[in-house]
């Protein structure tokens, strides 16, 4: 009972946290945007880990909790961050861009990608989509296919297709929201990418994932915020309007995967969510800053590694039997800062978060109210890792690092360029 009490409190202490720092970042600043909406989730995600833990029903065996963990975690998840508090204070109010025409091929690709995956999911639309509504063990009979689909092909990509859509995923969003705040509308390009939006959602869903969705609804609503000081108040309103709508949609299949999945568990499907949603901060407490050993980065930079280093680790289920040891791995959630700790060891976590966040912070500061489009991309890149992996892991680990790859790509051309323009002038697109 006094254990119980001691969690309640530490978890309690932990909300208070993000509930003071919410209040801390609008005190000078009442906009809300991209940190908004990220602490906004932590506090949510904070609130279920006070019900999870709480939860007698779901049977969940955590360690008794600590305060170190969670004052590491918040100082991590700040450090984070603090490339979008740096935003918030030198709000921009000009977004200047120039040679632009990469953002128009590469949506034209993701478009052909997503496009060549529609006849698919049209194909077992009936046997997956139809089914989460029809059949009570479709979401689970699709969710343990696609698990024994990973076991059989590890590390292997199924086609060109699915590689492109799933590089350039986070990058999509971006592109989407650049044509949306530009004062001349590409309304092919717009419709194209927002279609290859759907399918982005449907993928998942057809799949018995959650995770997929989630992440892709985190990610707009990120990629909103961030282009939302360039958007006029007739756009503002209707993106909120169709993201309300949608939003409300895509909940509704959600629901339907949790209660396939988990509706006869004893726990109840009530009590699940409350451990999906919650786990995160209180597994990271238990094993963020004591595992019993490290990865060496064989999640979080799985490809890289593998250009330099063939022993390692080619999907999760080499993976977890390769780490057997450790006292958990990437089966349970620990936040992005829990797979970097997990990996490198507190410490080593710690110093990379300074650096990388550092650099950042130095590369995005606007100018006289003004941000560059290579500065938004690399904003939006350092916040998403953050909004995506703020419940669940890293989102860009294993083949994730390839989107990585394809947005950095993506920001030194821009940044180039921009270069380029600045030493020679030719006239610019600038957006208001």
């Amino acid at each position: 009972m006094h254990q119980e009490l001691a969690d309640t409190l530490l978890t309690s202490f932990y909300l208070f946290l993000w509930i003071l720092t919410f209040v801390w970042y609008h005190w000078k600043n009442h906009t809300v945007d991209a940190g908004s909406a990220i602490i906004g989730t932590y506090i949510l995600y904070a609130f279920f880990s006070i019900l999870s833990v709480n939860n007698q029903i779901l049977f969940i065996d955590y360690k008794p909790l600590t305060l170190l963990p969670f004052i590491y975690l918040y100082i991590m998840l700040m450090i984070a961050l603090s490339p979008g508090i740096c935003n918030h204070l030198n709000p921009p109010s000009n977004l200047v861009s120039s040679n632009t025409k990469i953002l128009e091929i590469i949506g034209i690709i993701i478009i052909i990608a997503s496009v060549s995956l529609i006849p698919d999911i049209i194909s077992n639309f009936s046997e997956g989509f139809v089914k989460l509504f029809t059949d009570t063990d479709a979401g689970k009979d699709a969710y343990m296919e696609s698990i024994n689909e990973s076991d059989e092909h590890g590390s292997g990509i199924s086609s060109i297709a699915n590689i492109i859509f799933n590089a350039s995923s986070t990058l999509s969003y971006f592109i989407l929201f650049f044509f949306i705040s530009a004062p001349q509308k590409n309304w092919y390009m717009i419709v194209g990418l927002i279609i290859a939006i759907i399918v982005g959602f449907l993928v998942p869903i057809m799949q018995g994932l959650r995770g997929g969705v989630i992440i892709t609804l985190l990610t707009l609503i990120l990629a909103y915020m961030l282009y939302k000081p360039f958007l006029s108040e007739r756009l503002k309103r209707v993106v909120r309007i169709l993201g309300i709508t949608g939003m409300i949609a895509v909940m509704i299949p959600i629901v339907a995967i949790t209660m396939s999945r988990f509706g006869k568990e004893k726990a109840g499907v009530e009590s699940i969510m409350f451990w999906y949603i919650g786990q995160e901060n209180l597994y990271f407490n238990n094993y963020g800053l004591d595992n019993g050993g490290i990865r060496y980065g064989d999640r979080t930079f799985n490809l890289f590694k593998r250009v330099i280093d063939p022993n390692t680790s080619k999907n999760y289920v080499e993976r977890r039997d390769k780490f057997r040891q450790l006292k958990s791995n990437d089966d349970i959630f620990t936040t992005f800062v829990g797979d970097f700790a997990l990996d490198f060891g507190p410490v080593g976590a710690f110093v990379l978060f300074v650096v990388f966040n550092m650099i950042v912070f130095h590369q995005t500061r606007p100018r006289d109210g003004m941000i560059k489009l290579h500065q938004l991309l690399l904003l939006y890149f350092a916040l998403s890792i953050s909004m995506q992996g703020g419940m669940s892991l890293y989102n860009f680990a294993d083949g994730g690092n390839l989107q990585i790859v394809m947005i950095f790509l993506v920001y030194f051309y821009l940044r180039y360029y921009e270069a380029l323009q600045e030493k020679f002038p030719l006239k610019k697109d600038q957006c208001e």
